[in-house]
């Protein structure tokens, strides 16, 4: 019995002499990684913050590379763990890009909105406010998510389009510059005078507030229809005023035109009476 015990003591001796080099190693591993797991990611985090804060991108842009720093961190120093505790992490990284691979393709629509929700904070071809028409749709950017954008049409409806169509779509930002120019169409009987014409629309549009008098306005005859005498006017206007000049405009023409005696032609059809 005392032989036995003498031989396990010997053998506790042996081992703990042959691998306390190896456990001390990793105990001193263990504790770098434990106590510079905060001052890092803080670091990191914190610097890549000042550097973005400065920047152009987006809130939502910032706070999403933010996030993703401090996820590589965490995910850094777990795999330093597991390989000093003597796992393979080659194996571990394998299962993870194969689960993430299928999480790619069953979430493909929505890693497509998410990249394109990416590219537009980055590029930032609009901003909330601004009208948009793209997709199909046109409103107001109300916000801006990474996997759809809302916009607000002009009659209060809410429309949510995803940012991967939205993306590979041509976008019109209609509100991008401060003044935006309005055209017009007007059509006048072919009896009528072409100089009175134009002299009533060039005083209907010139004597408008909402003009921009330091902008050319453009009054010409265009050409003669089978019906008609066409008229092209072109004005310009600040970007907030562009739908109640249409609108004022259009009316006042309306009105001046019954009022000089211009007569506006419609098309007109013959209706053939067969018995």
């Amino acid at each position: 019995m005392e032989n036995f015990l003498g031989n396990m003591s010997d053998e506790v001796i042996l081992y703990i002499a042959k691998y306390s080099p190896m456990l001390l190693k990793k105990a001193i591993y263990l504790l770098i990684l434990y106590f510079t797991y905060n001052p890092v990611k803080e670091f990191l985090v914190g610097s890549l913050k000042k550097i973005l804060r400065r920047s152009t991108l987006d809130e939502l842009l910032v706070n999403f590379l933010l996030t993703a720093t401090r996820l590589m961190v965490i995910i850094f120093y777990f795999l330093n763990l597991l390989e000093i505790l003597g796992l393979k992490t080659t194996s571990i990284i394998a299962l993870i890009g194969s689960v993430g691979v299928g999480i790619g393709l069953a979430l493909k629509g929505s890693l497509s909105d998410v990249a394109g929700g990416i590219q537009i904070l980055v590029s930032k071809p609009f901003k909330k406010g601004d009208f948009i028409i793209a997709a199909g749709t046109e409103g107001a950017v109300q916000k801006i998510s990474f996997l759809y954008t809302i916009l607000n049409s002009v009659d209060n409806k809410k429309i949510i389009v995803p940012n991967g169509k939205l993306s590979s779509s041509i976008v019109t930002t209609v509100t991008a510059n401060p003044q935006r120019r309005a055209d017009f169409l007007f059509f006048a009987d072919k009896k009528c005078n072409i100089d009175k014409v134009r002299e009533v629309l060039f005083d209907v549009v010139n004597s408008h507030p909402a003009v921009l008098k330091d902008k050319d306005i453009f009054v010409k005859f265009a050409k003669e229809t089978p019906i008609a005498s066409e008229f092209i006017v072109r004005v310009w206007t600040l970007k907030e005023n562009f739908r109640d000049l249409n609108a004022d405009i259009q009316e006042e023409v309306k009105k001046r035109f019954d009022k000089e005696g211009i007569r506006i032609p419609y098309q007109s059809y013959e209706i053939k009476k067969y018995l």
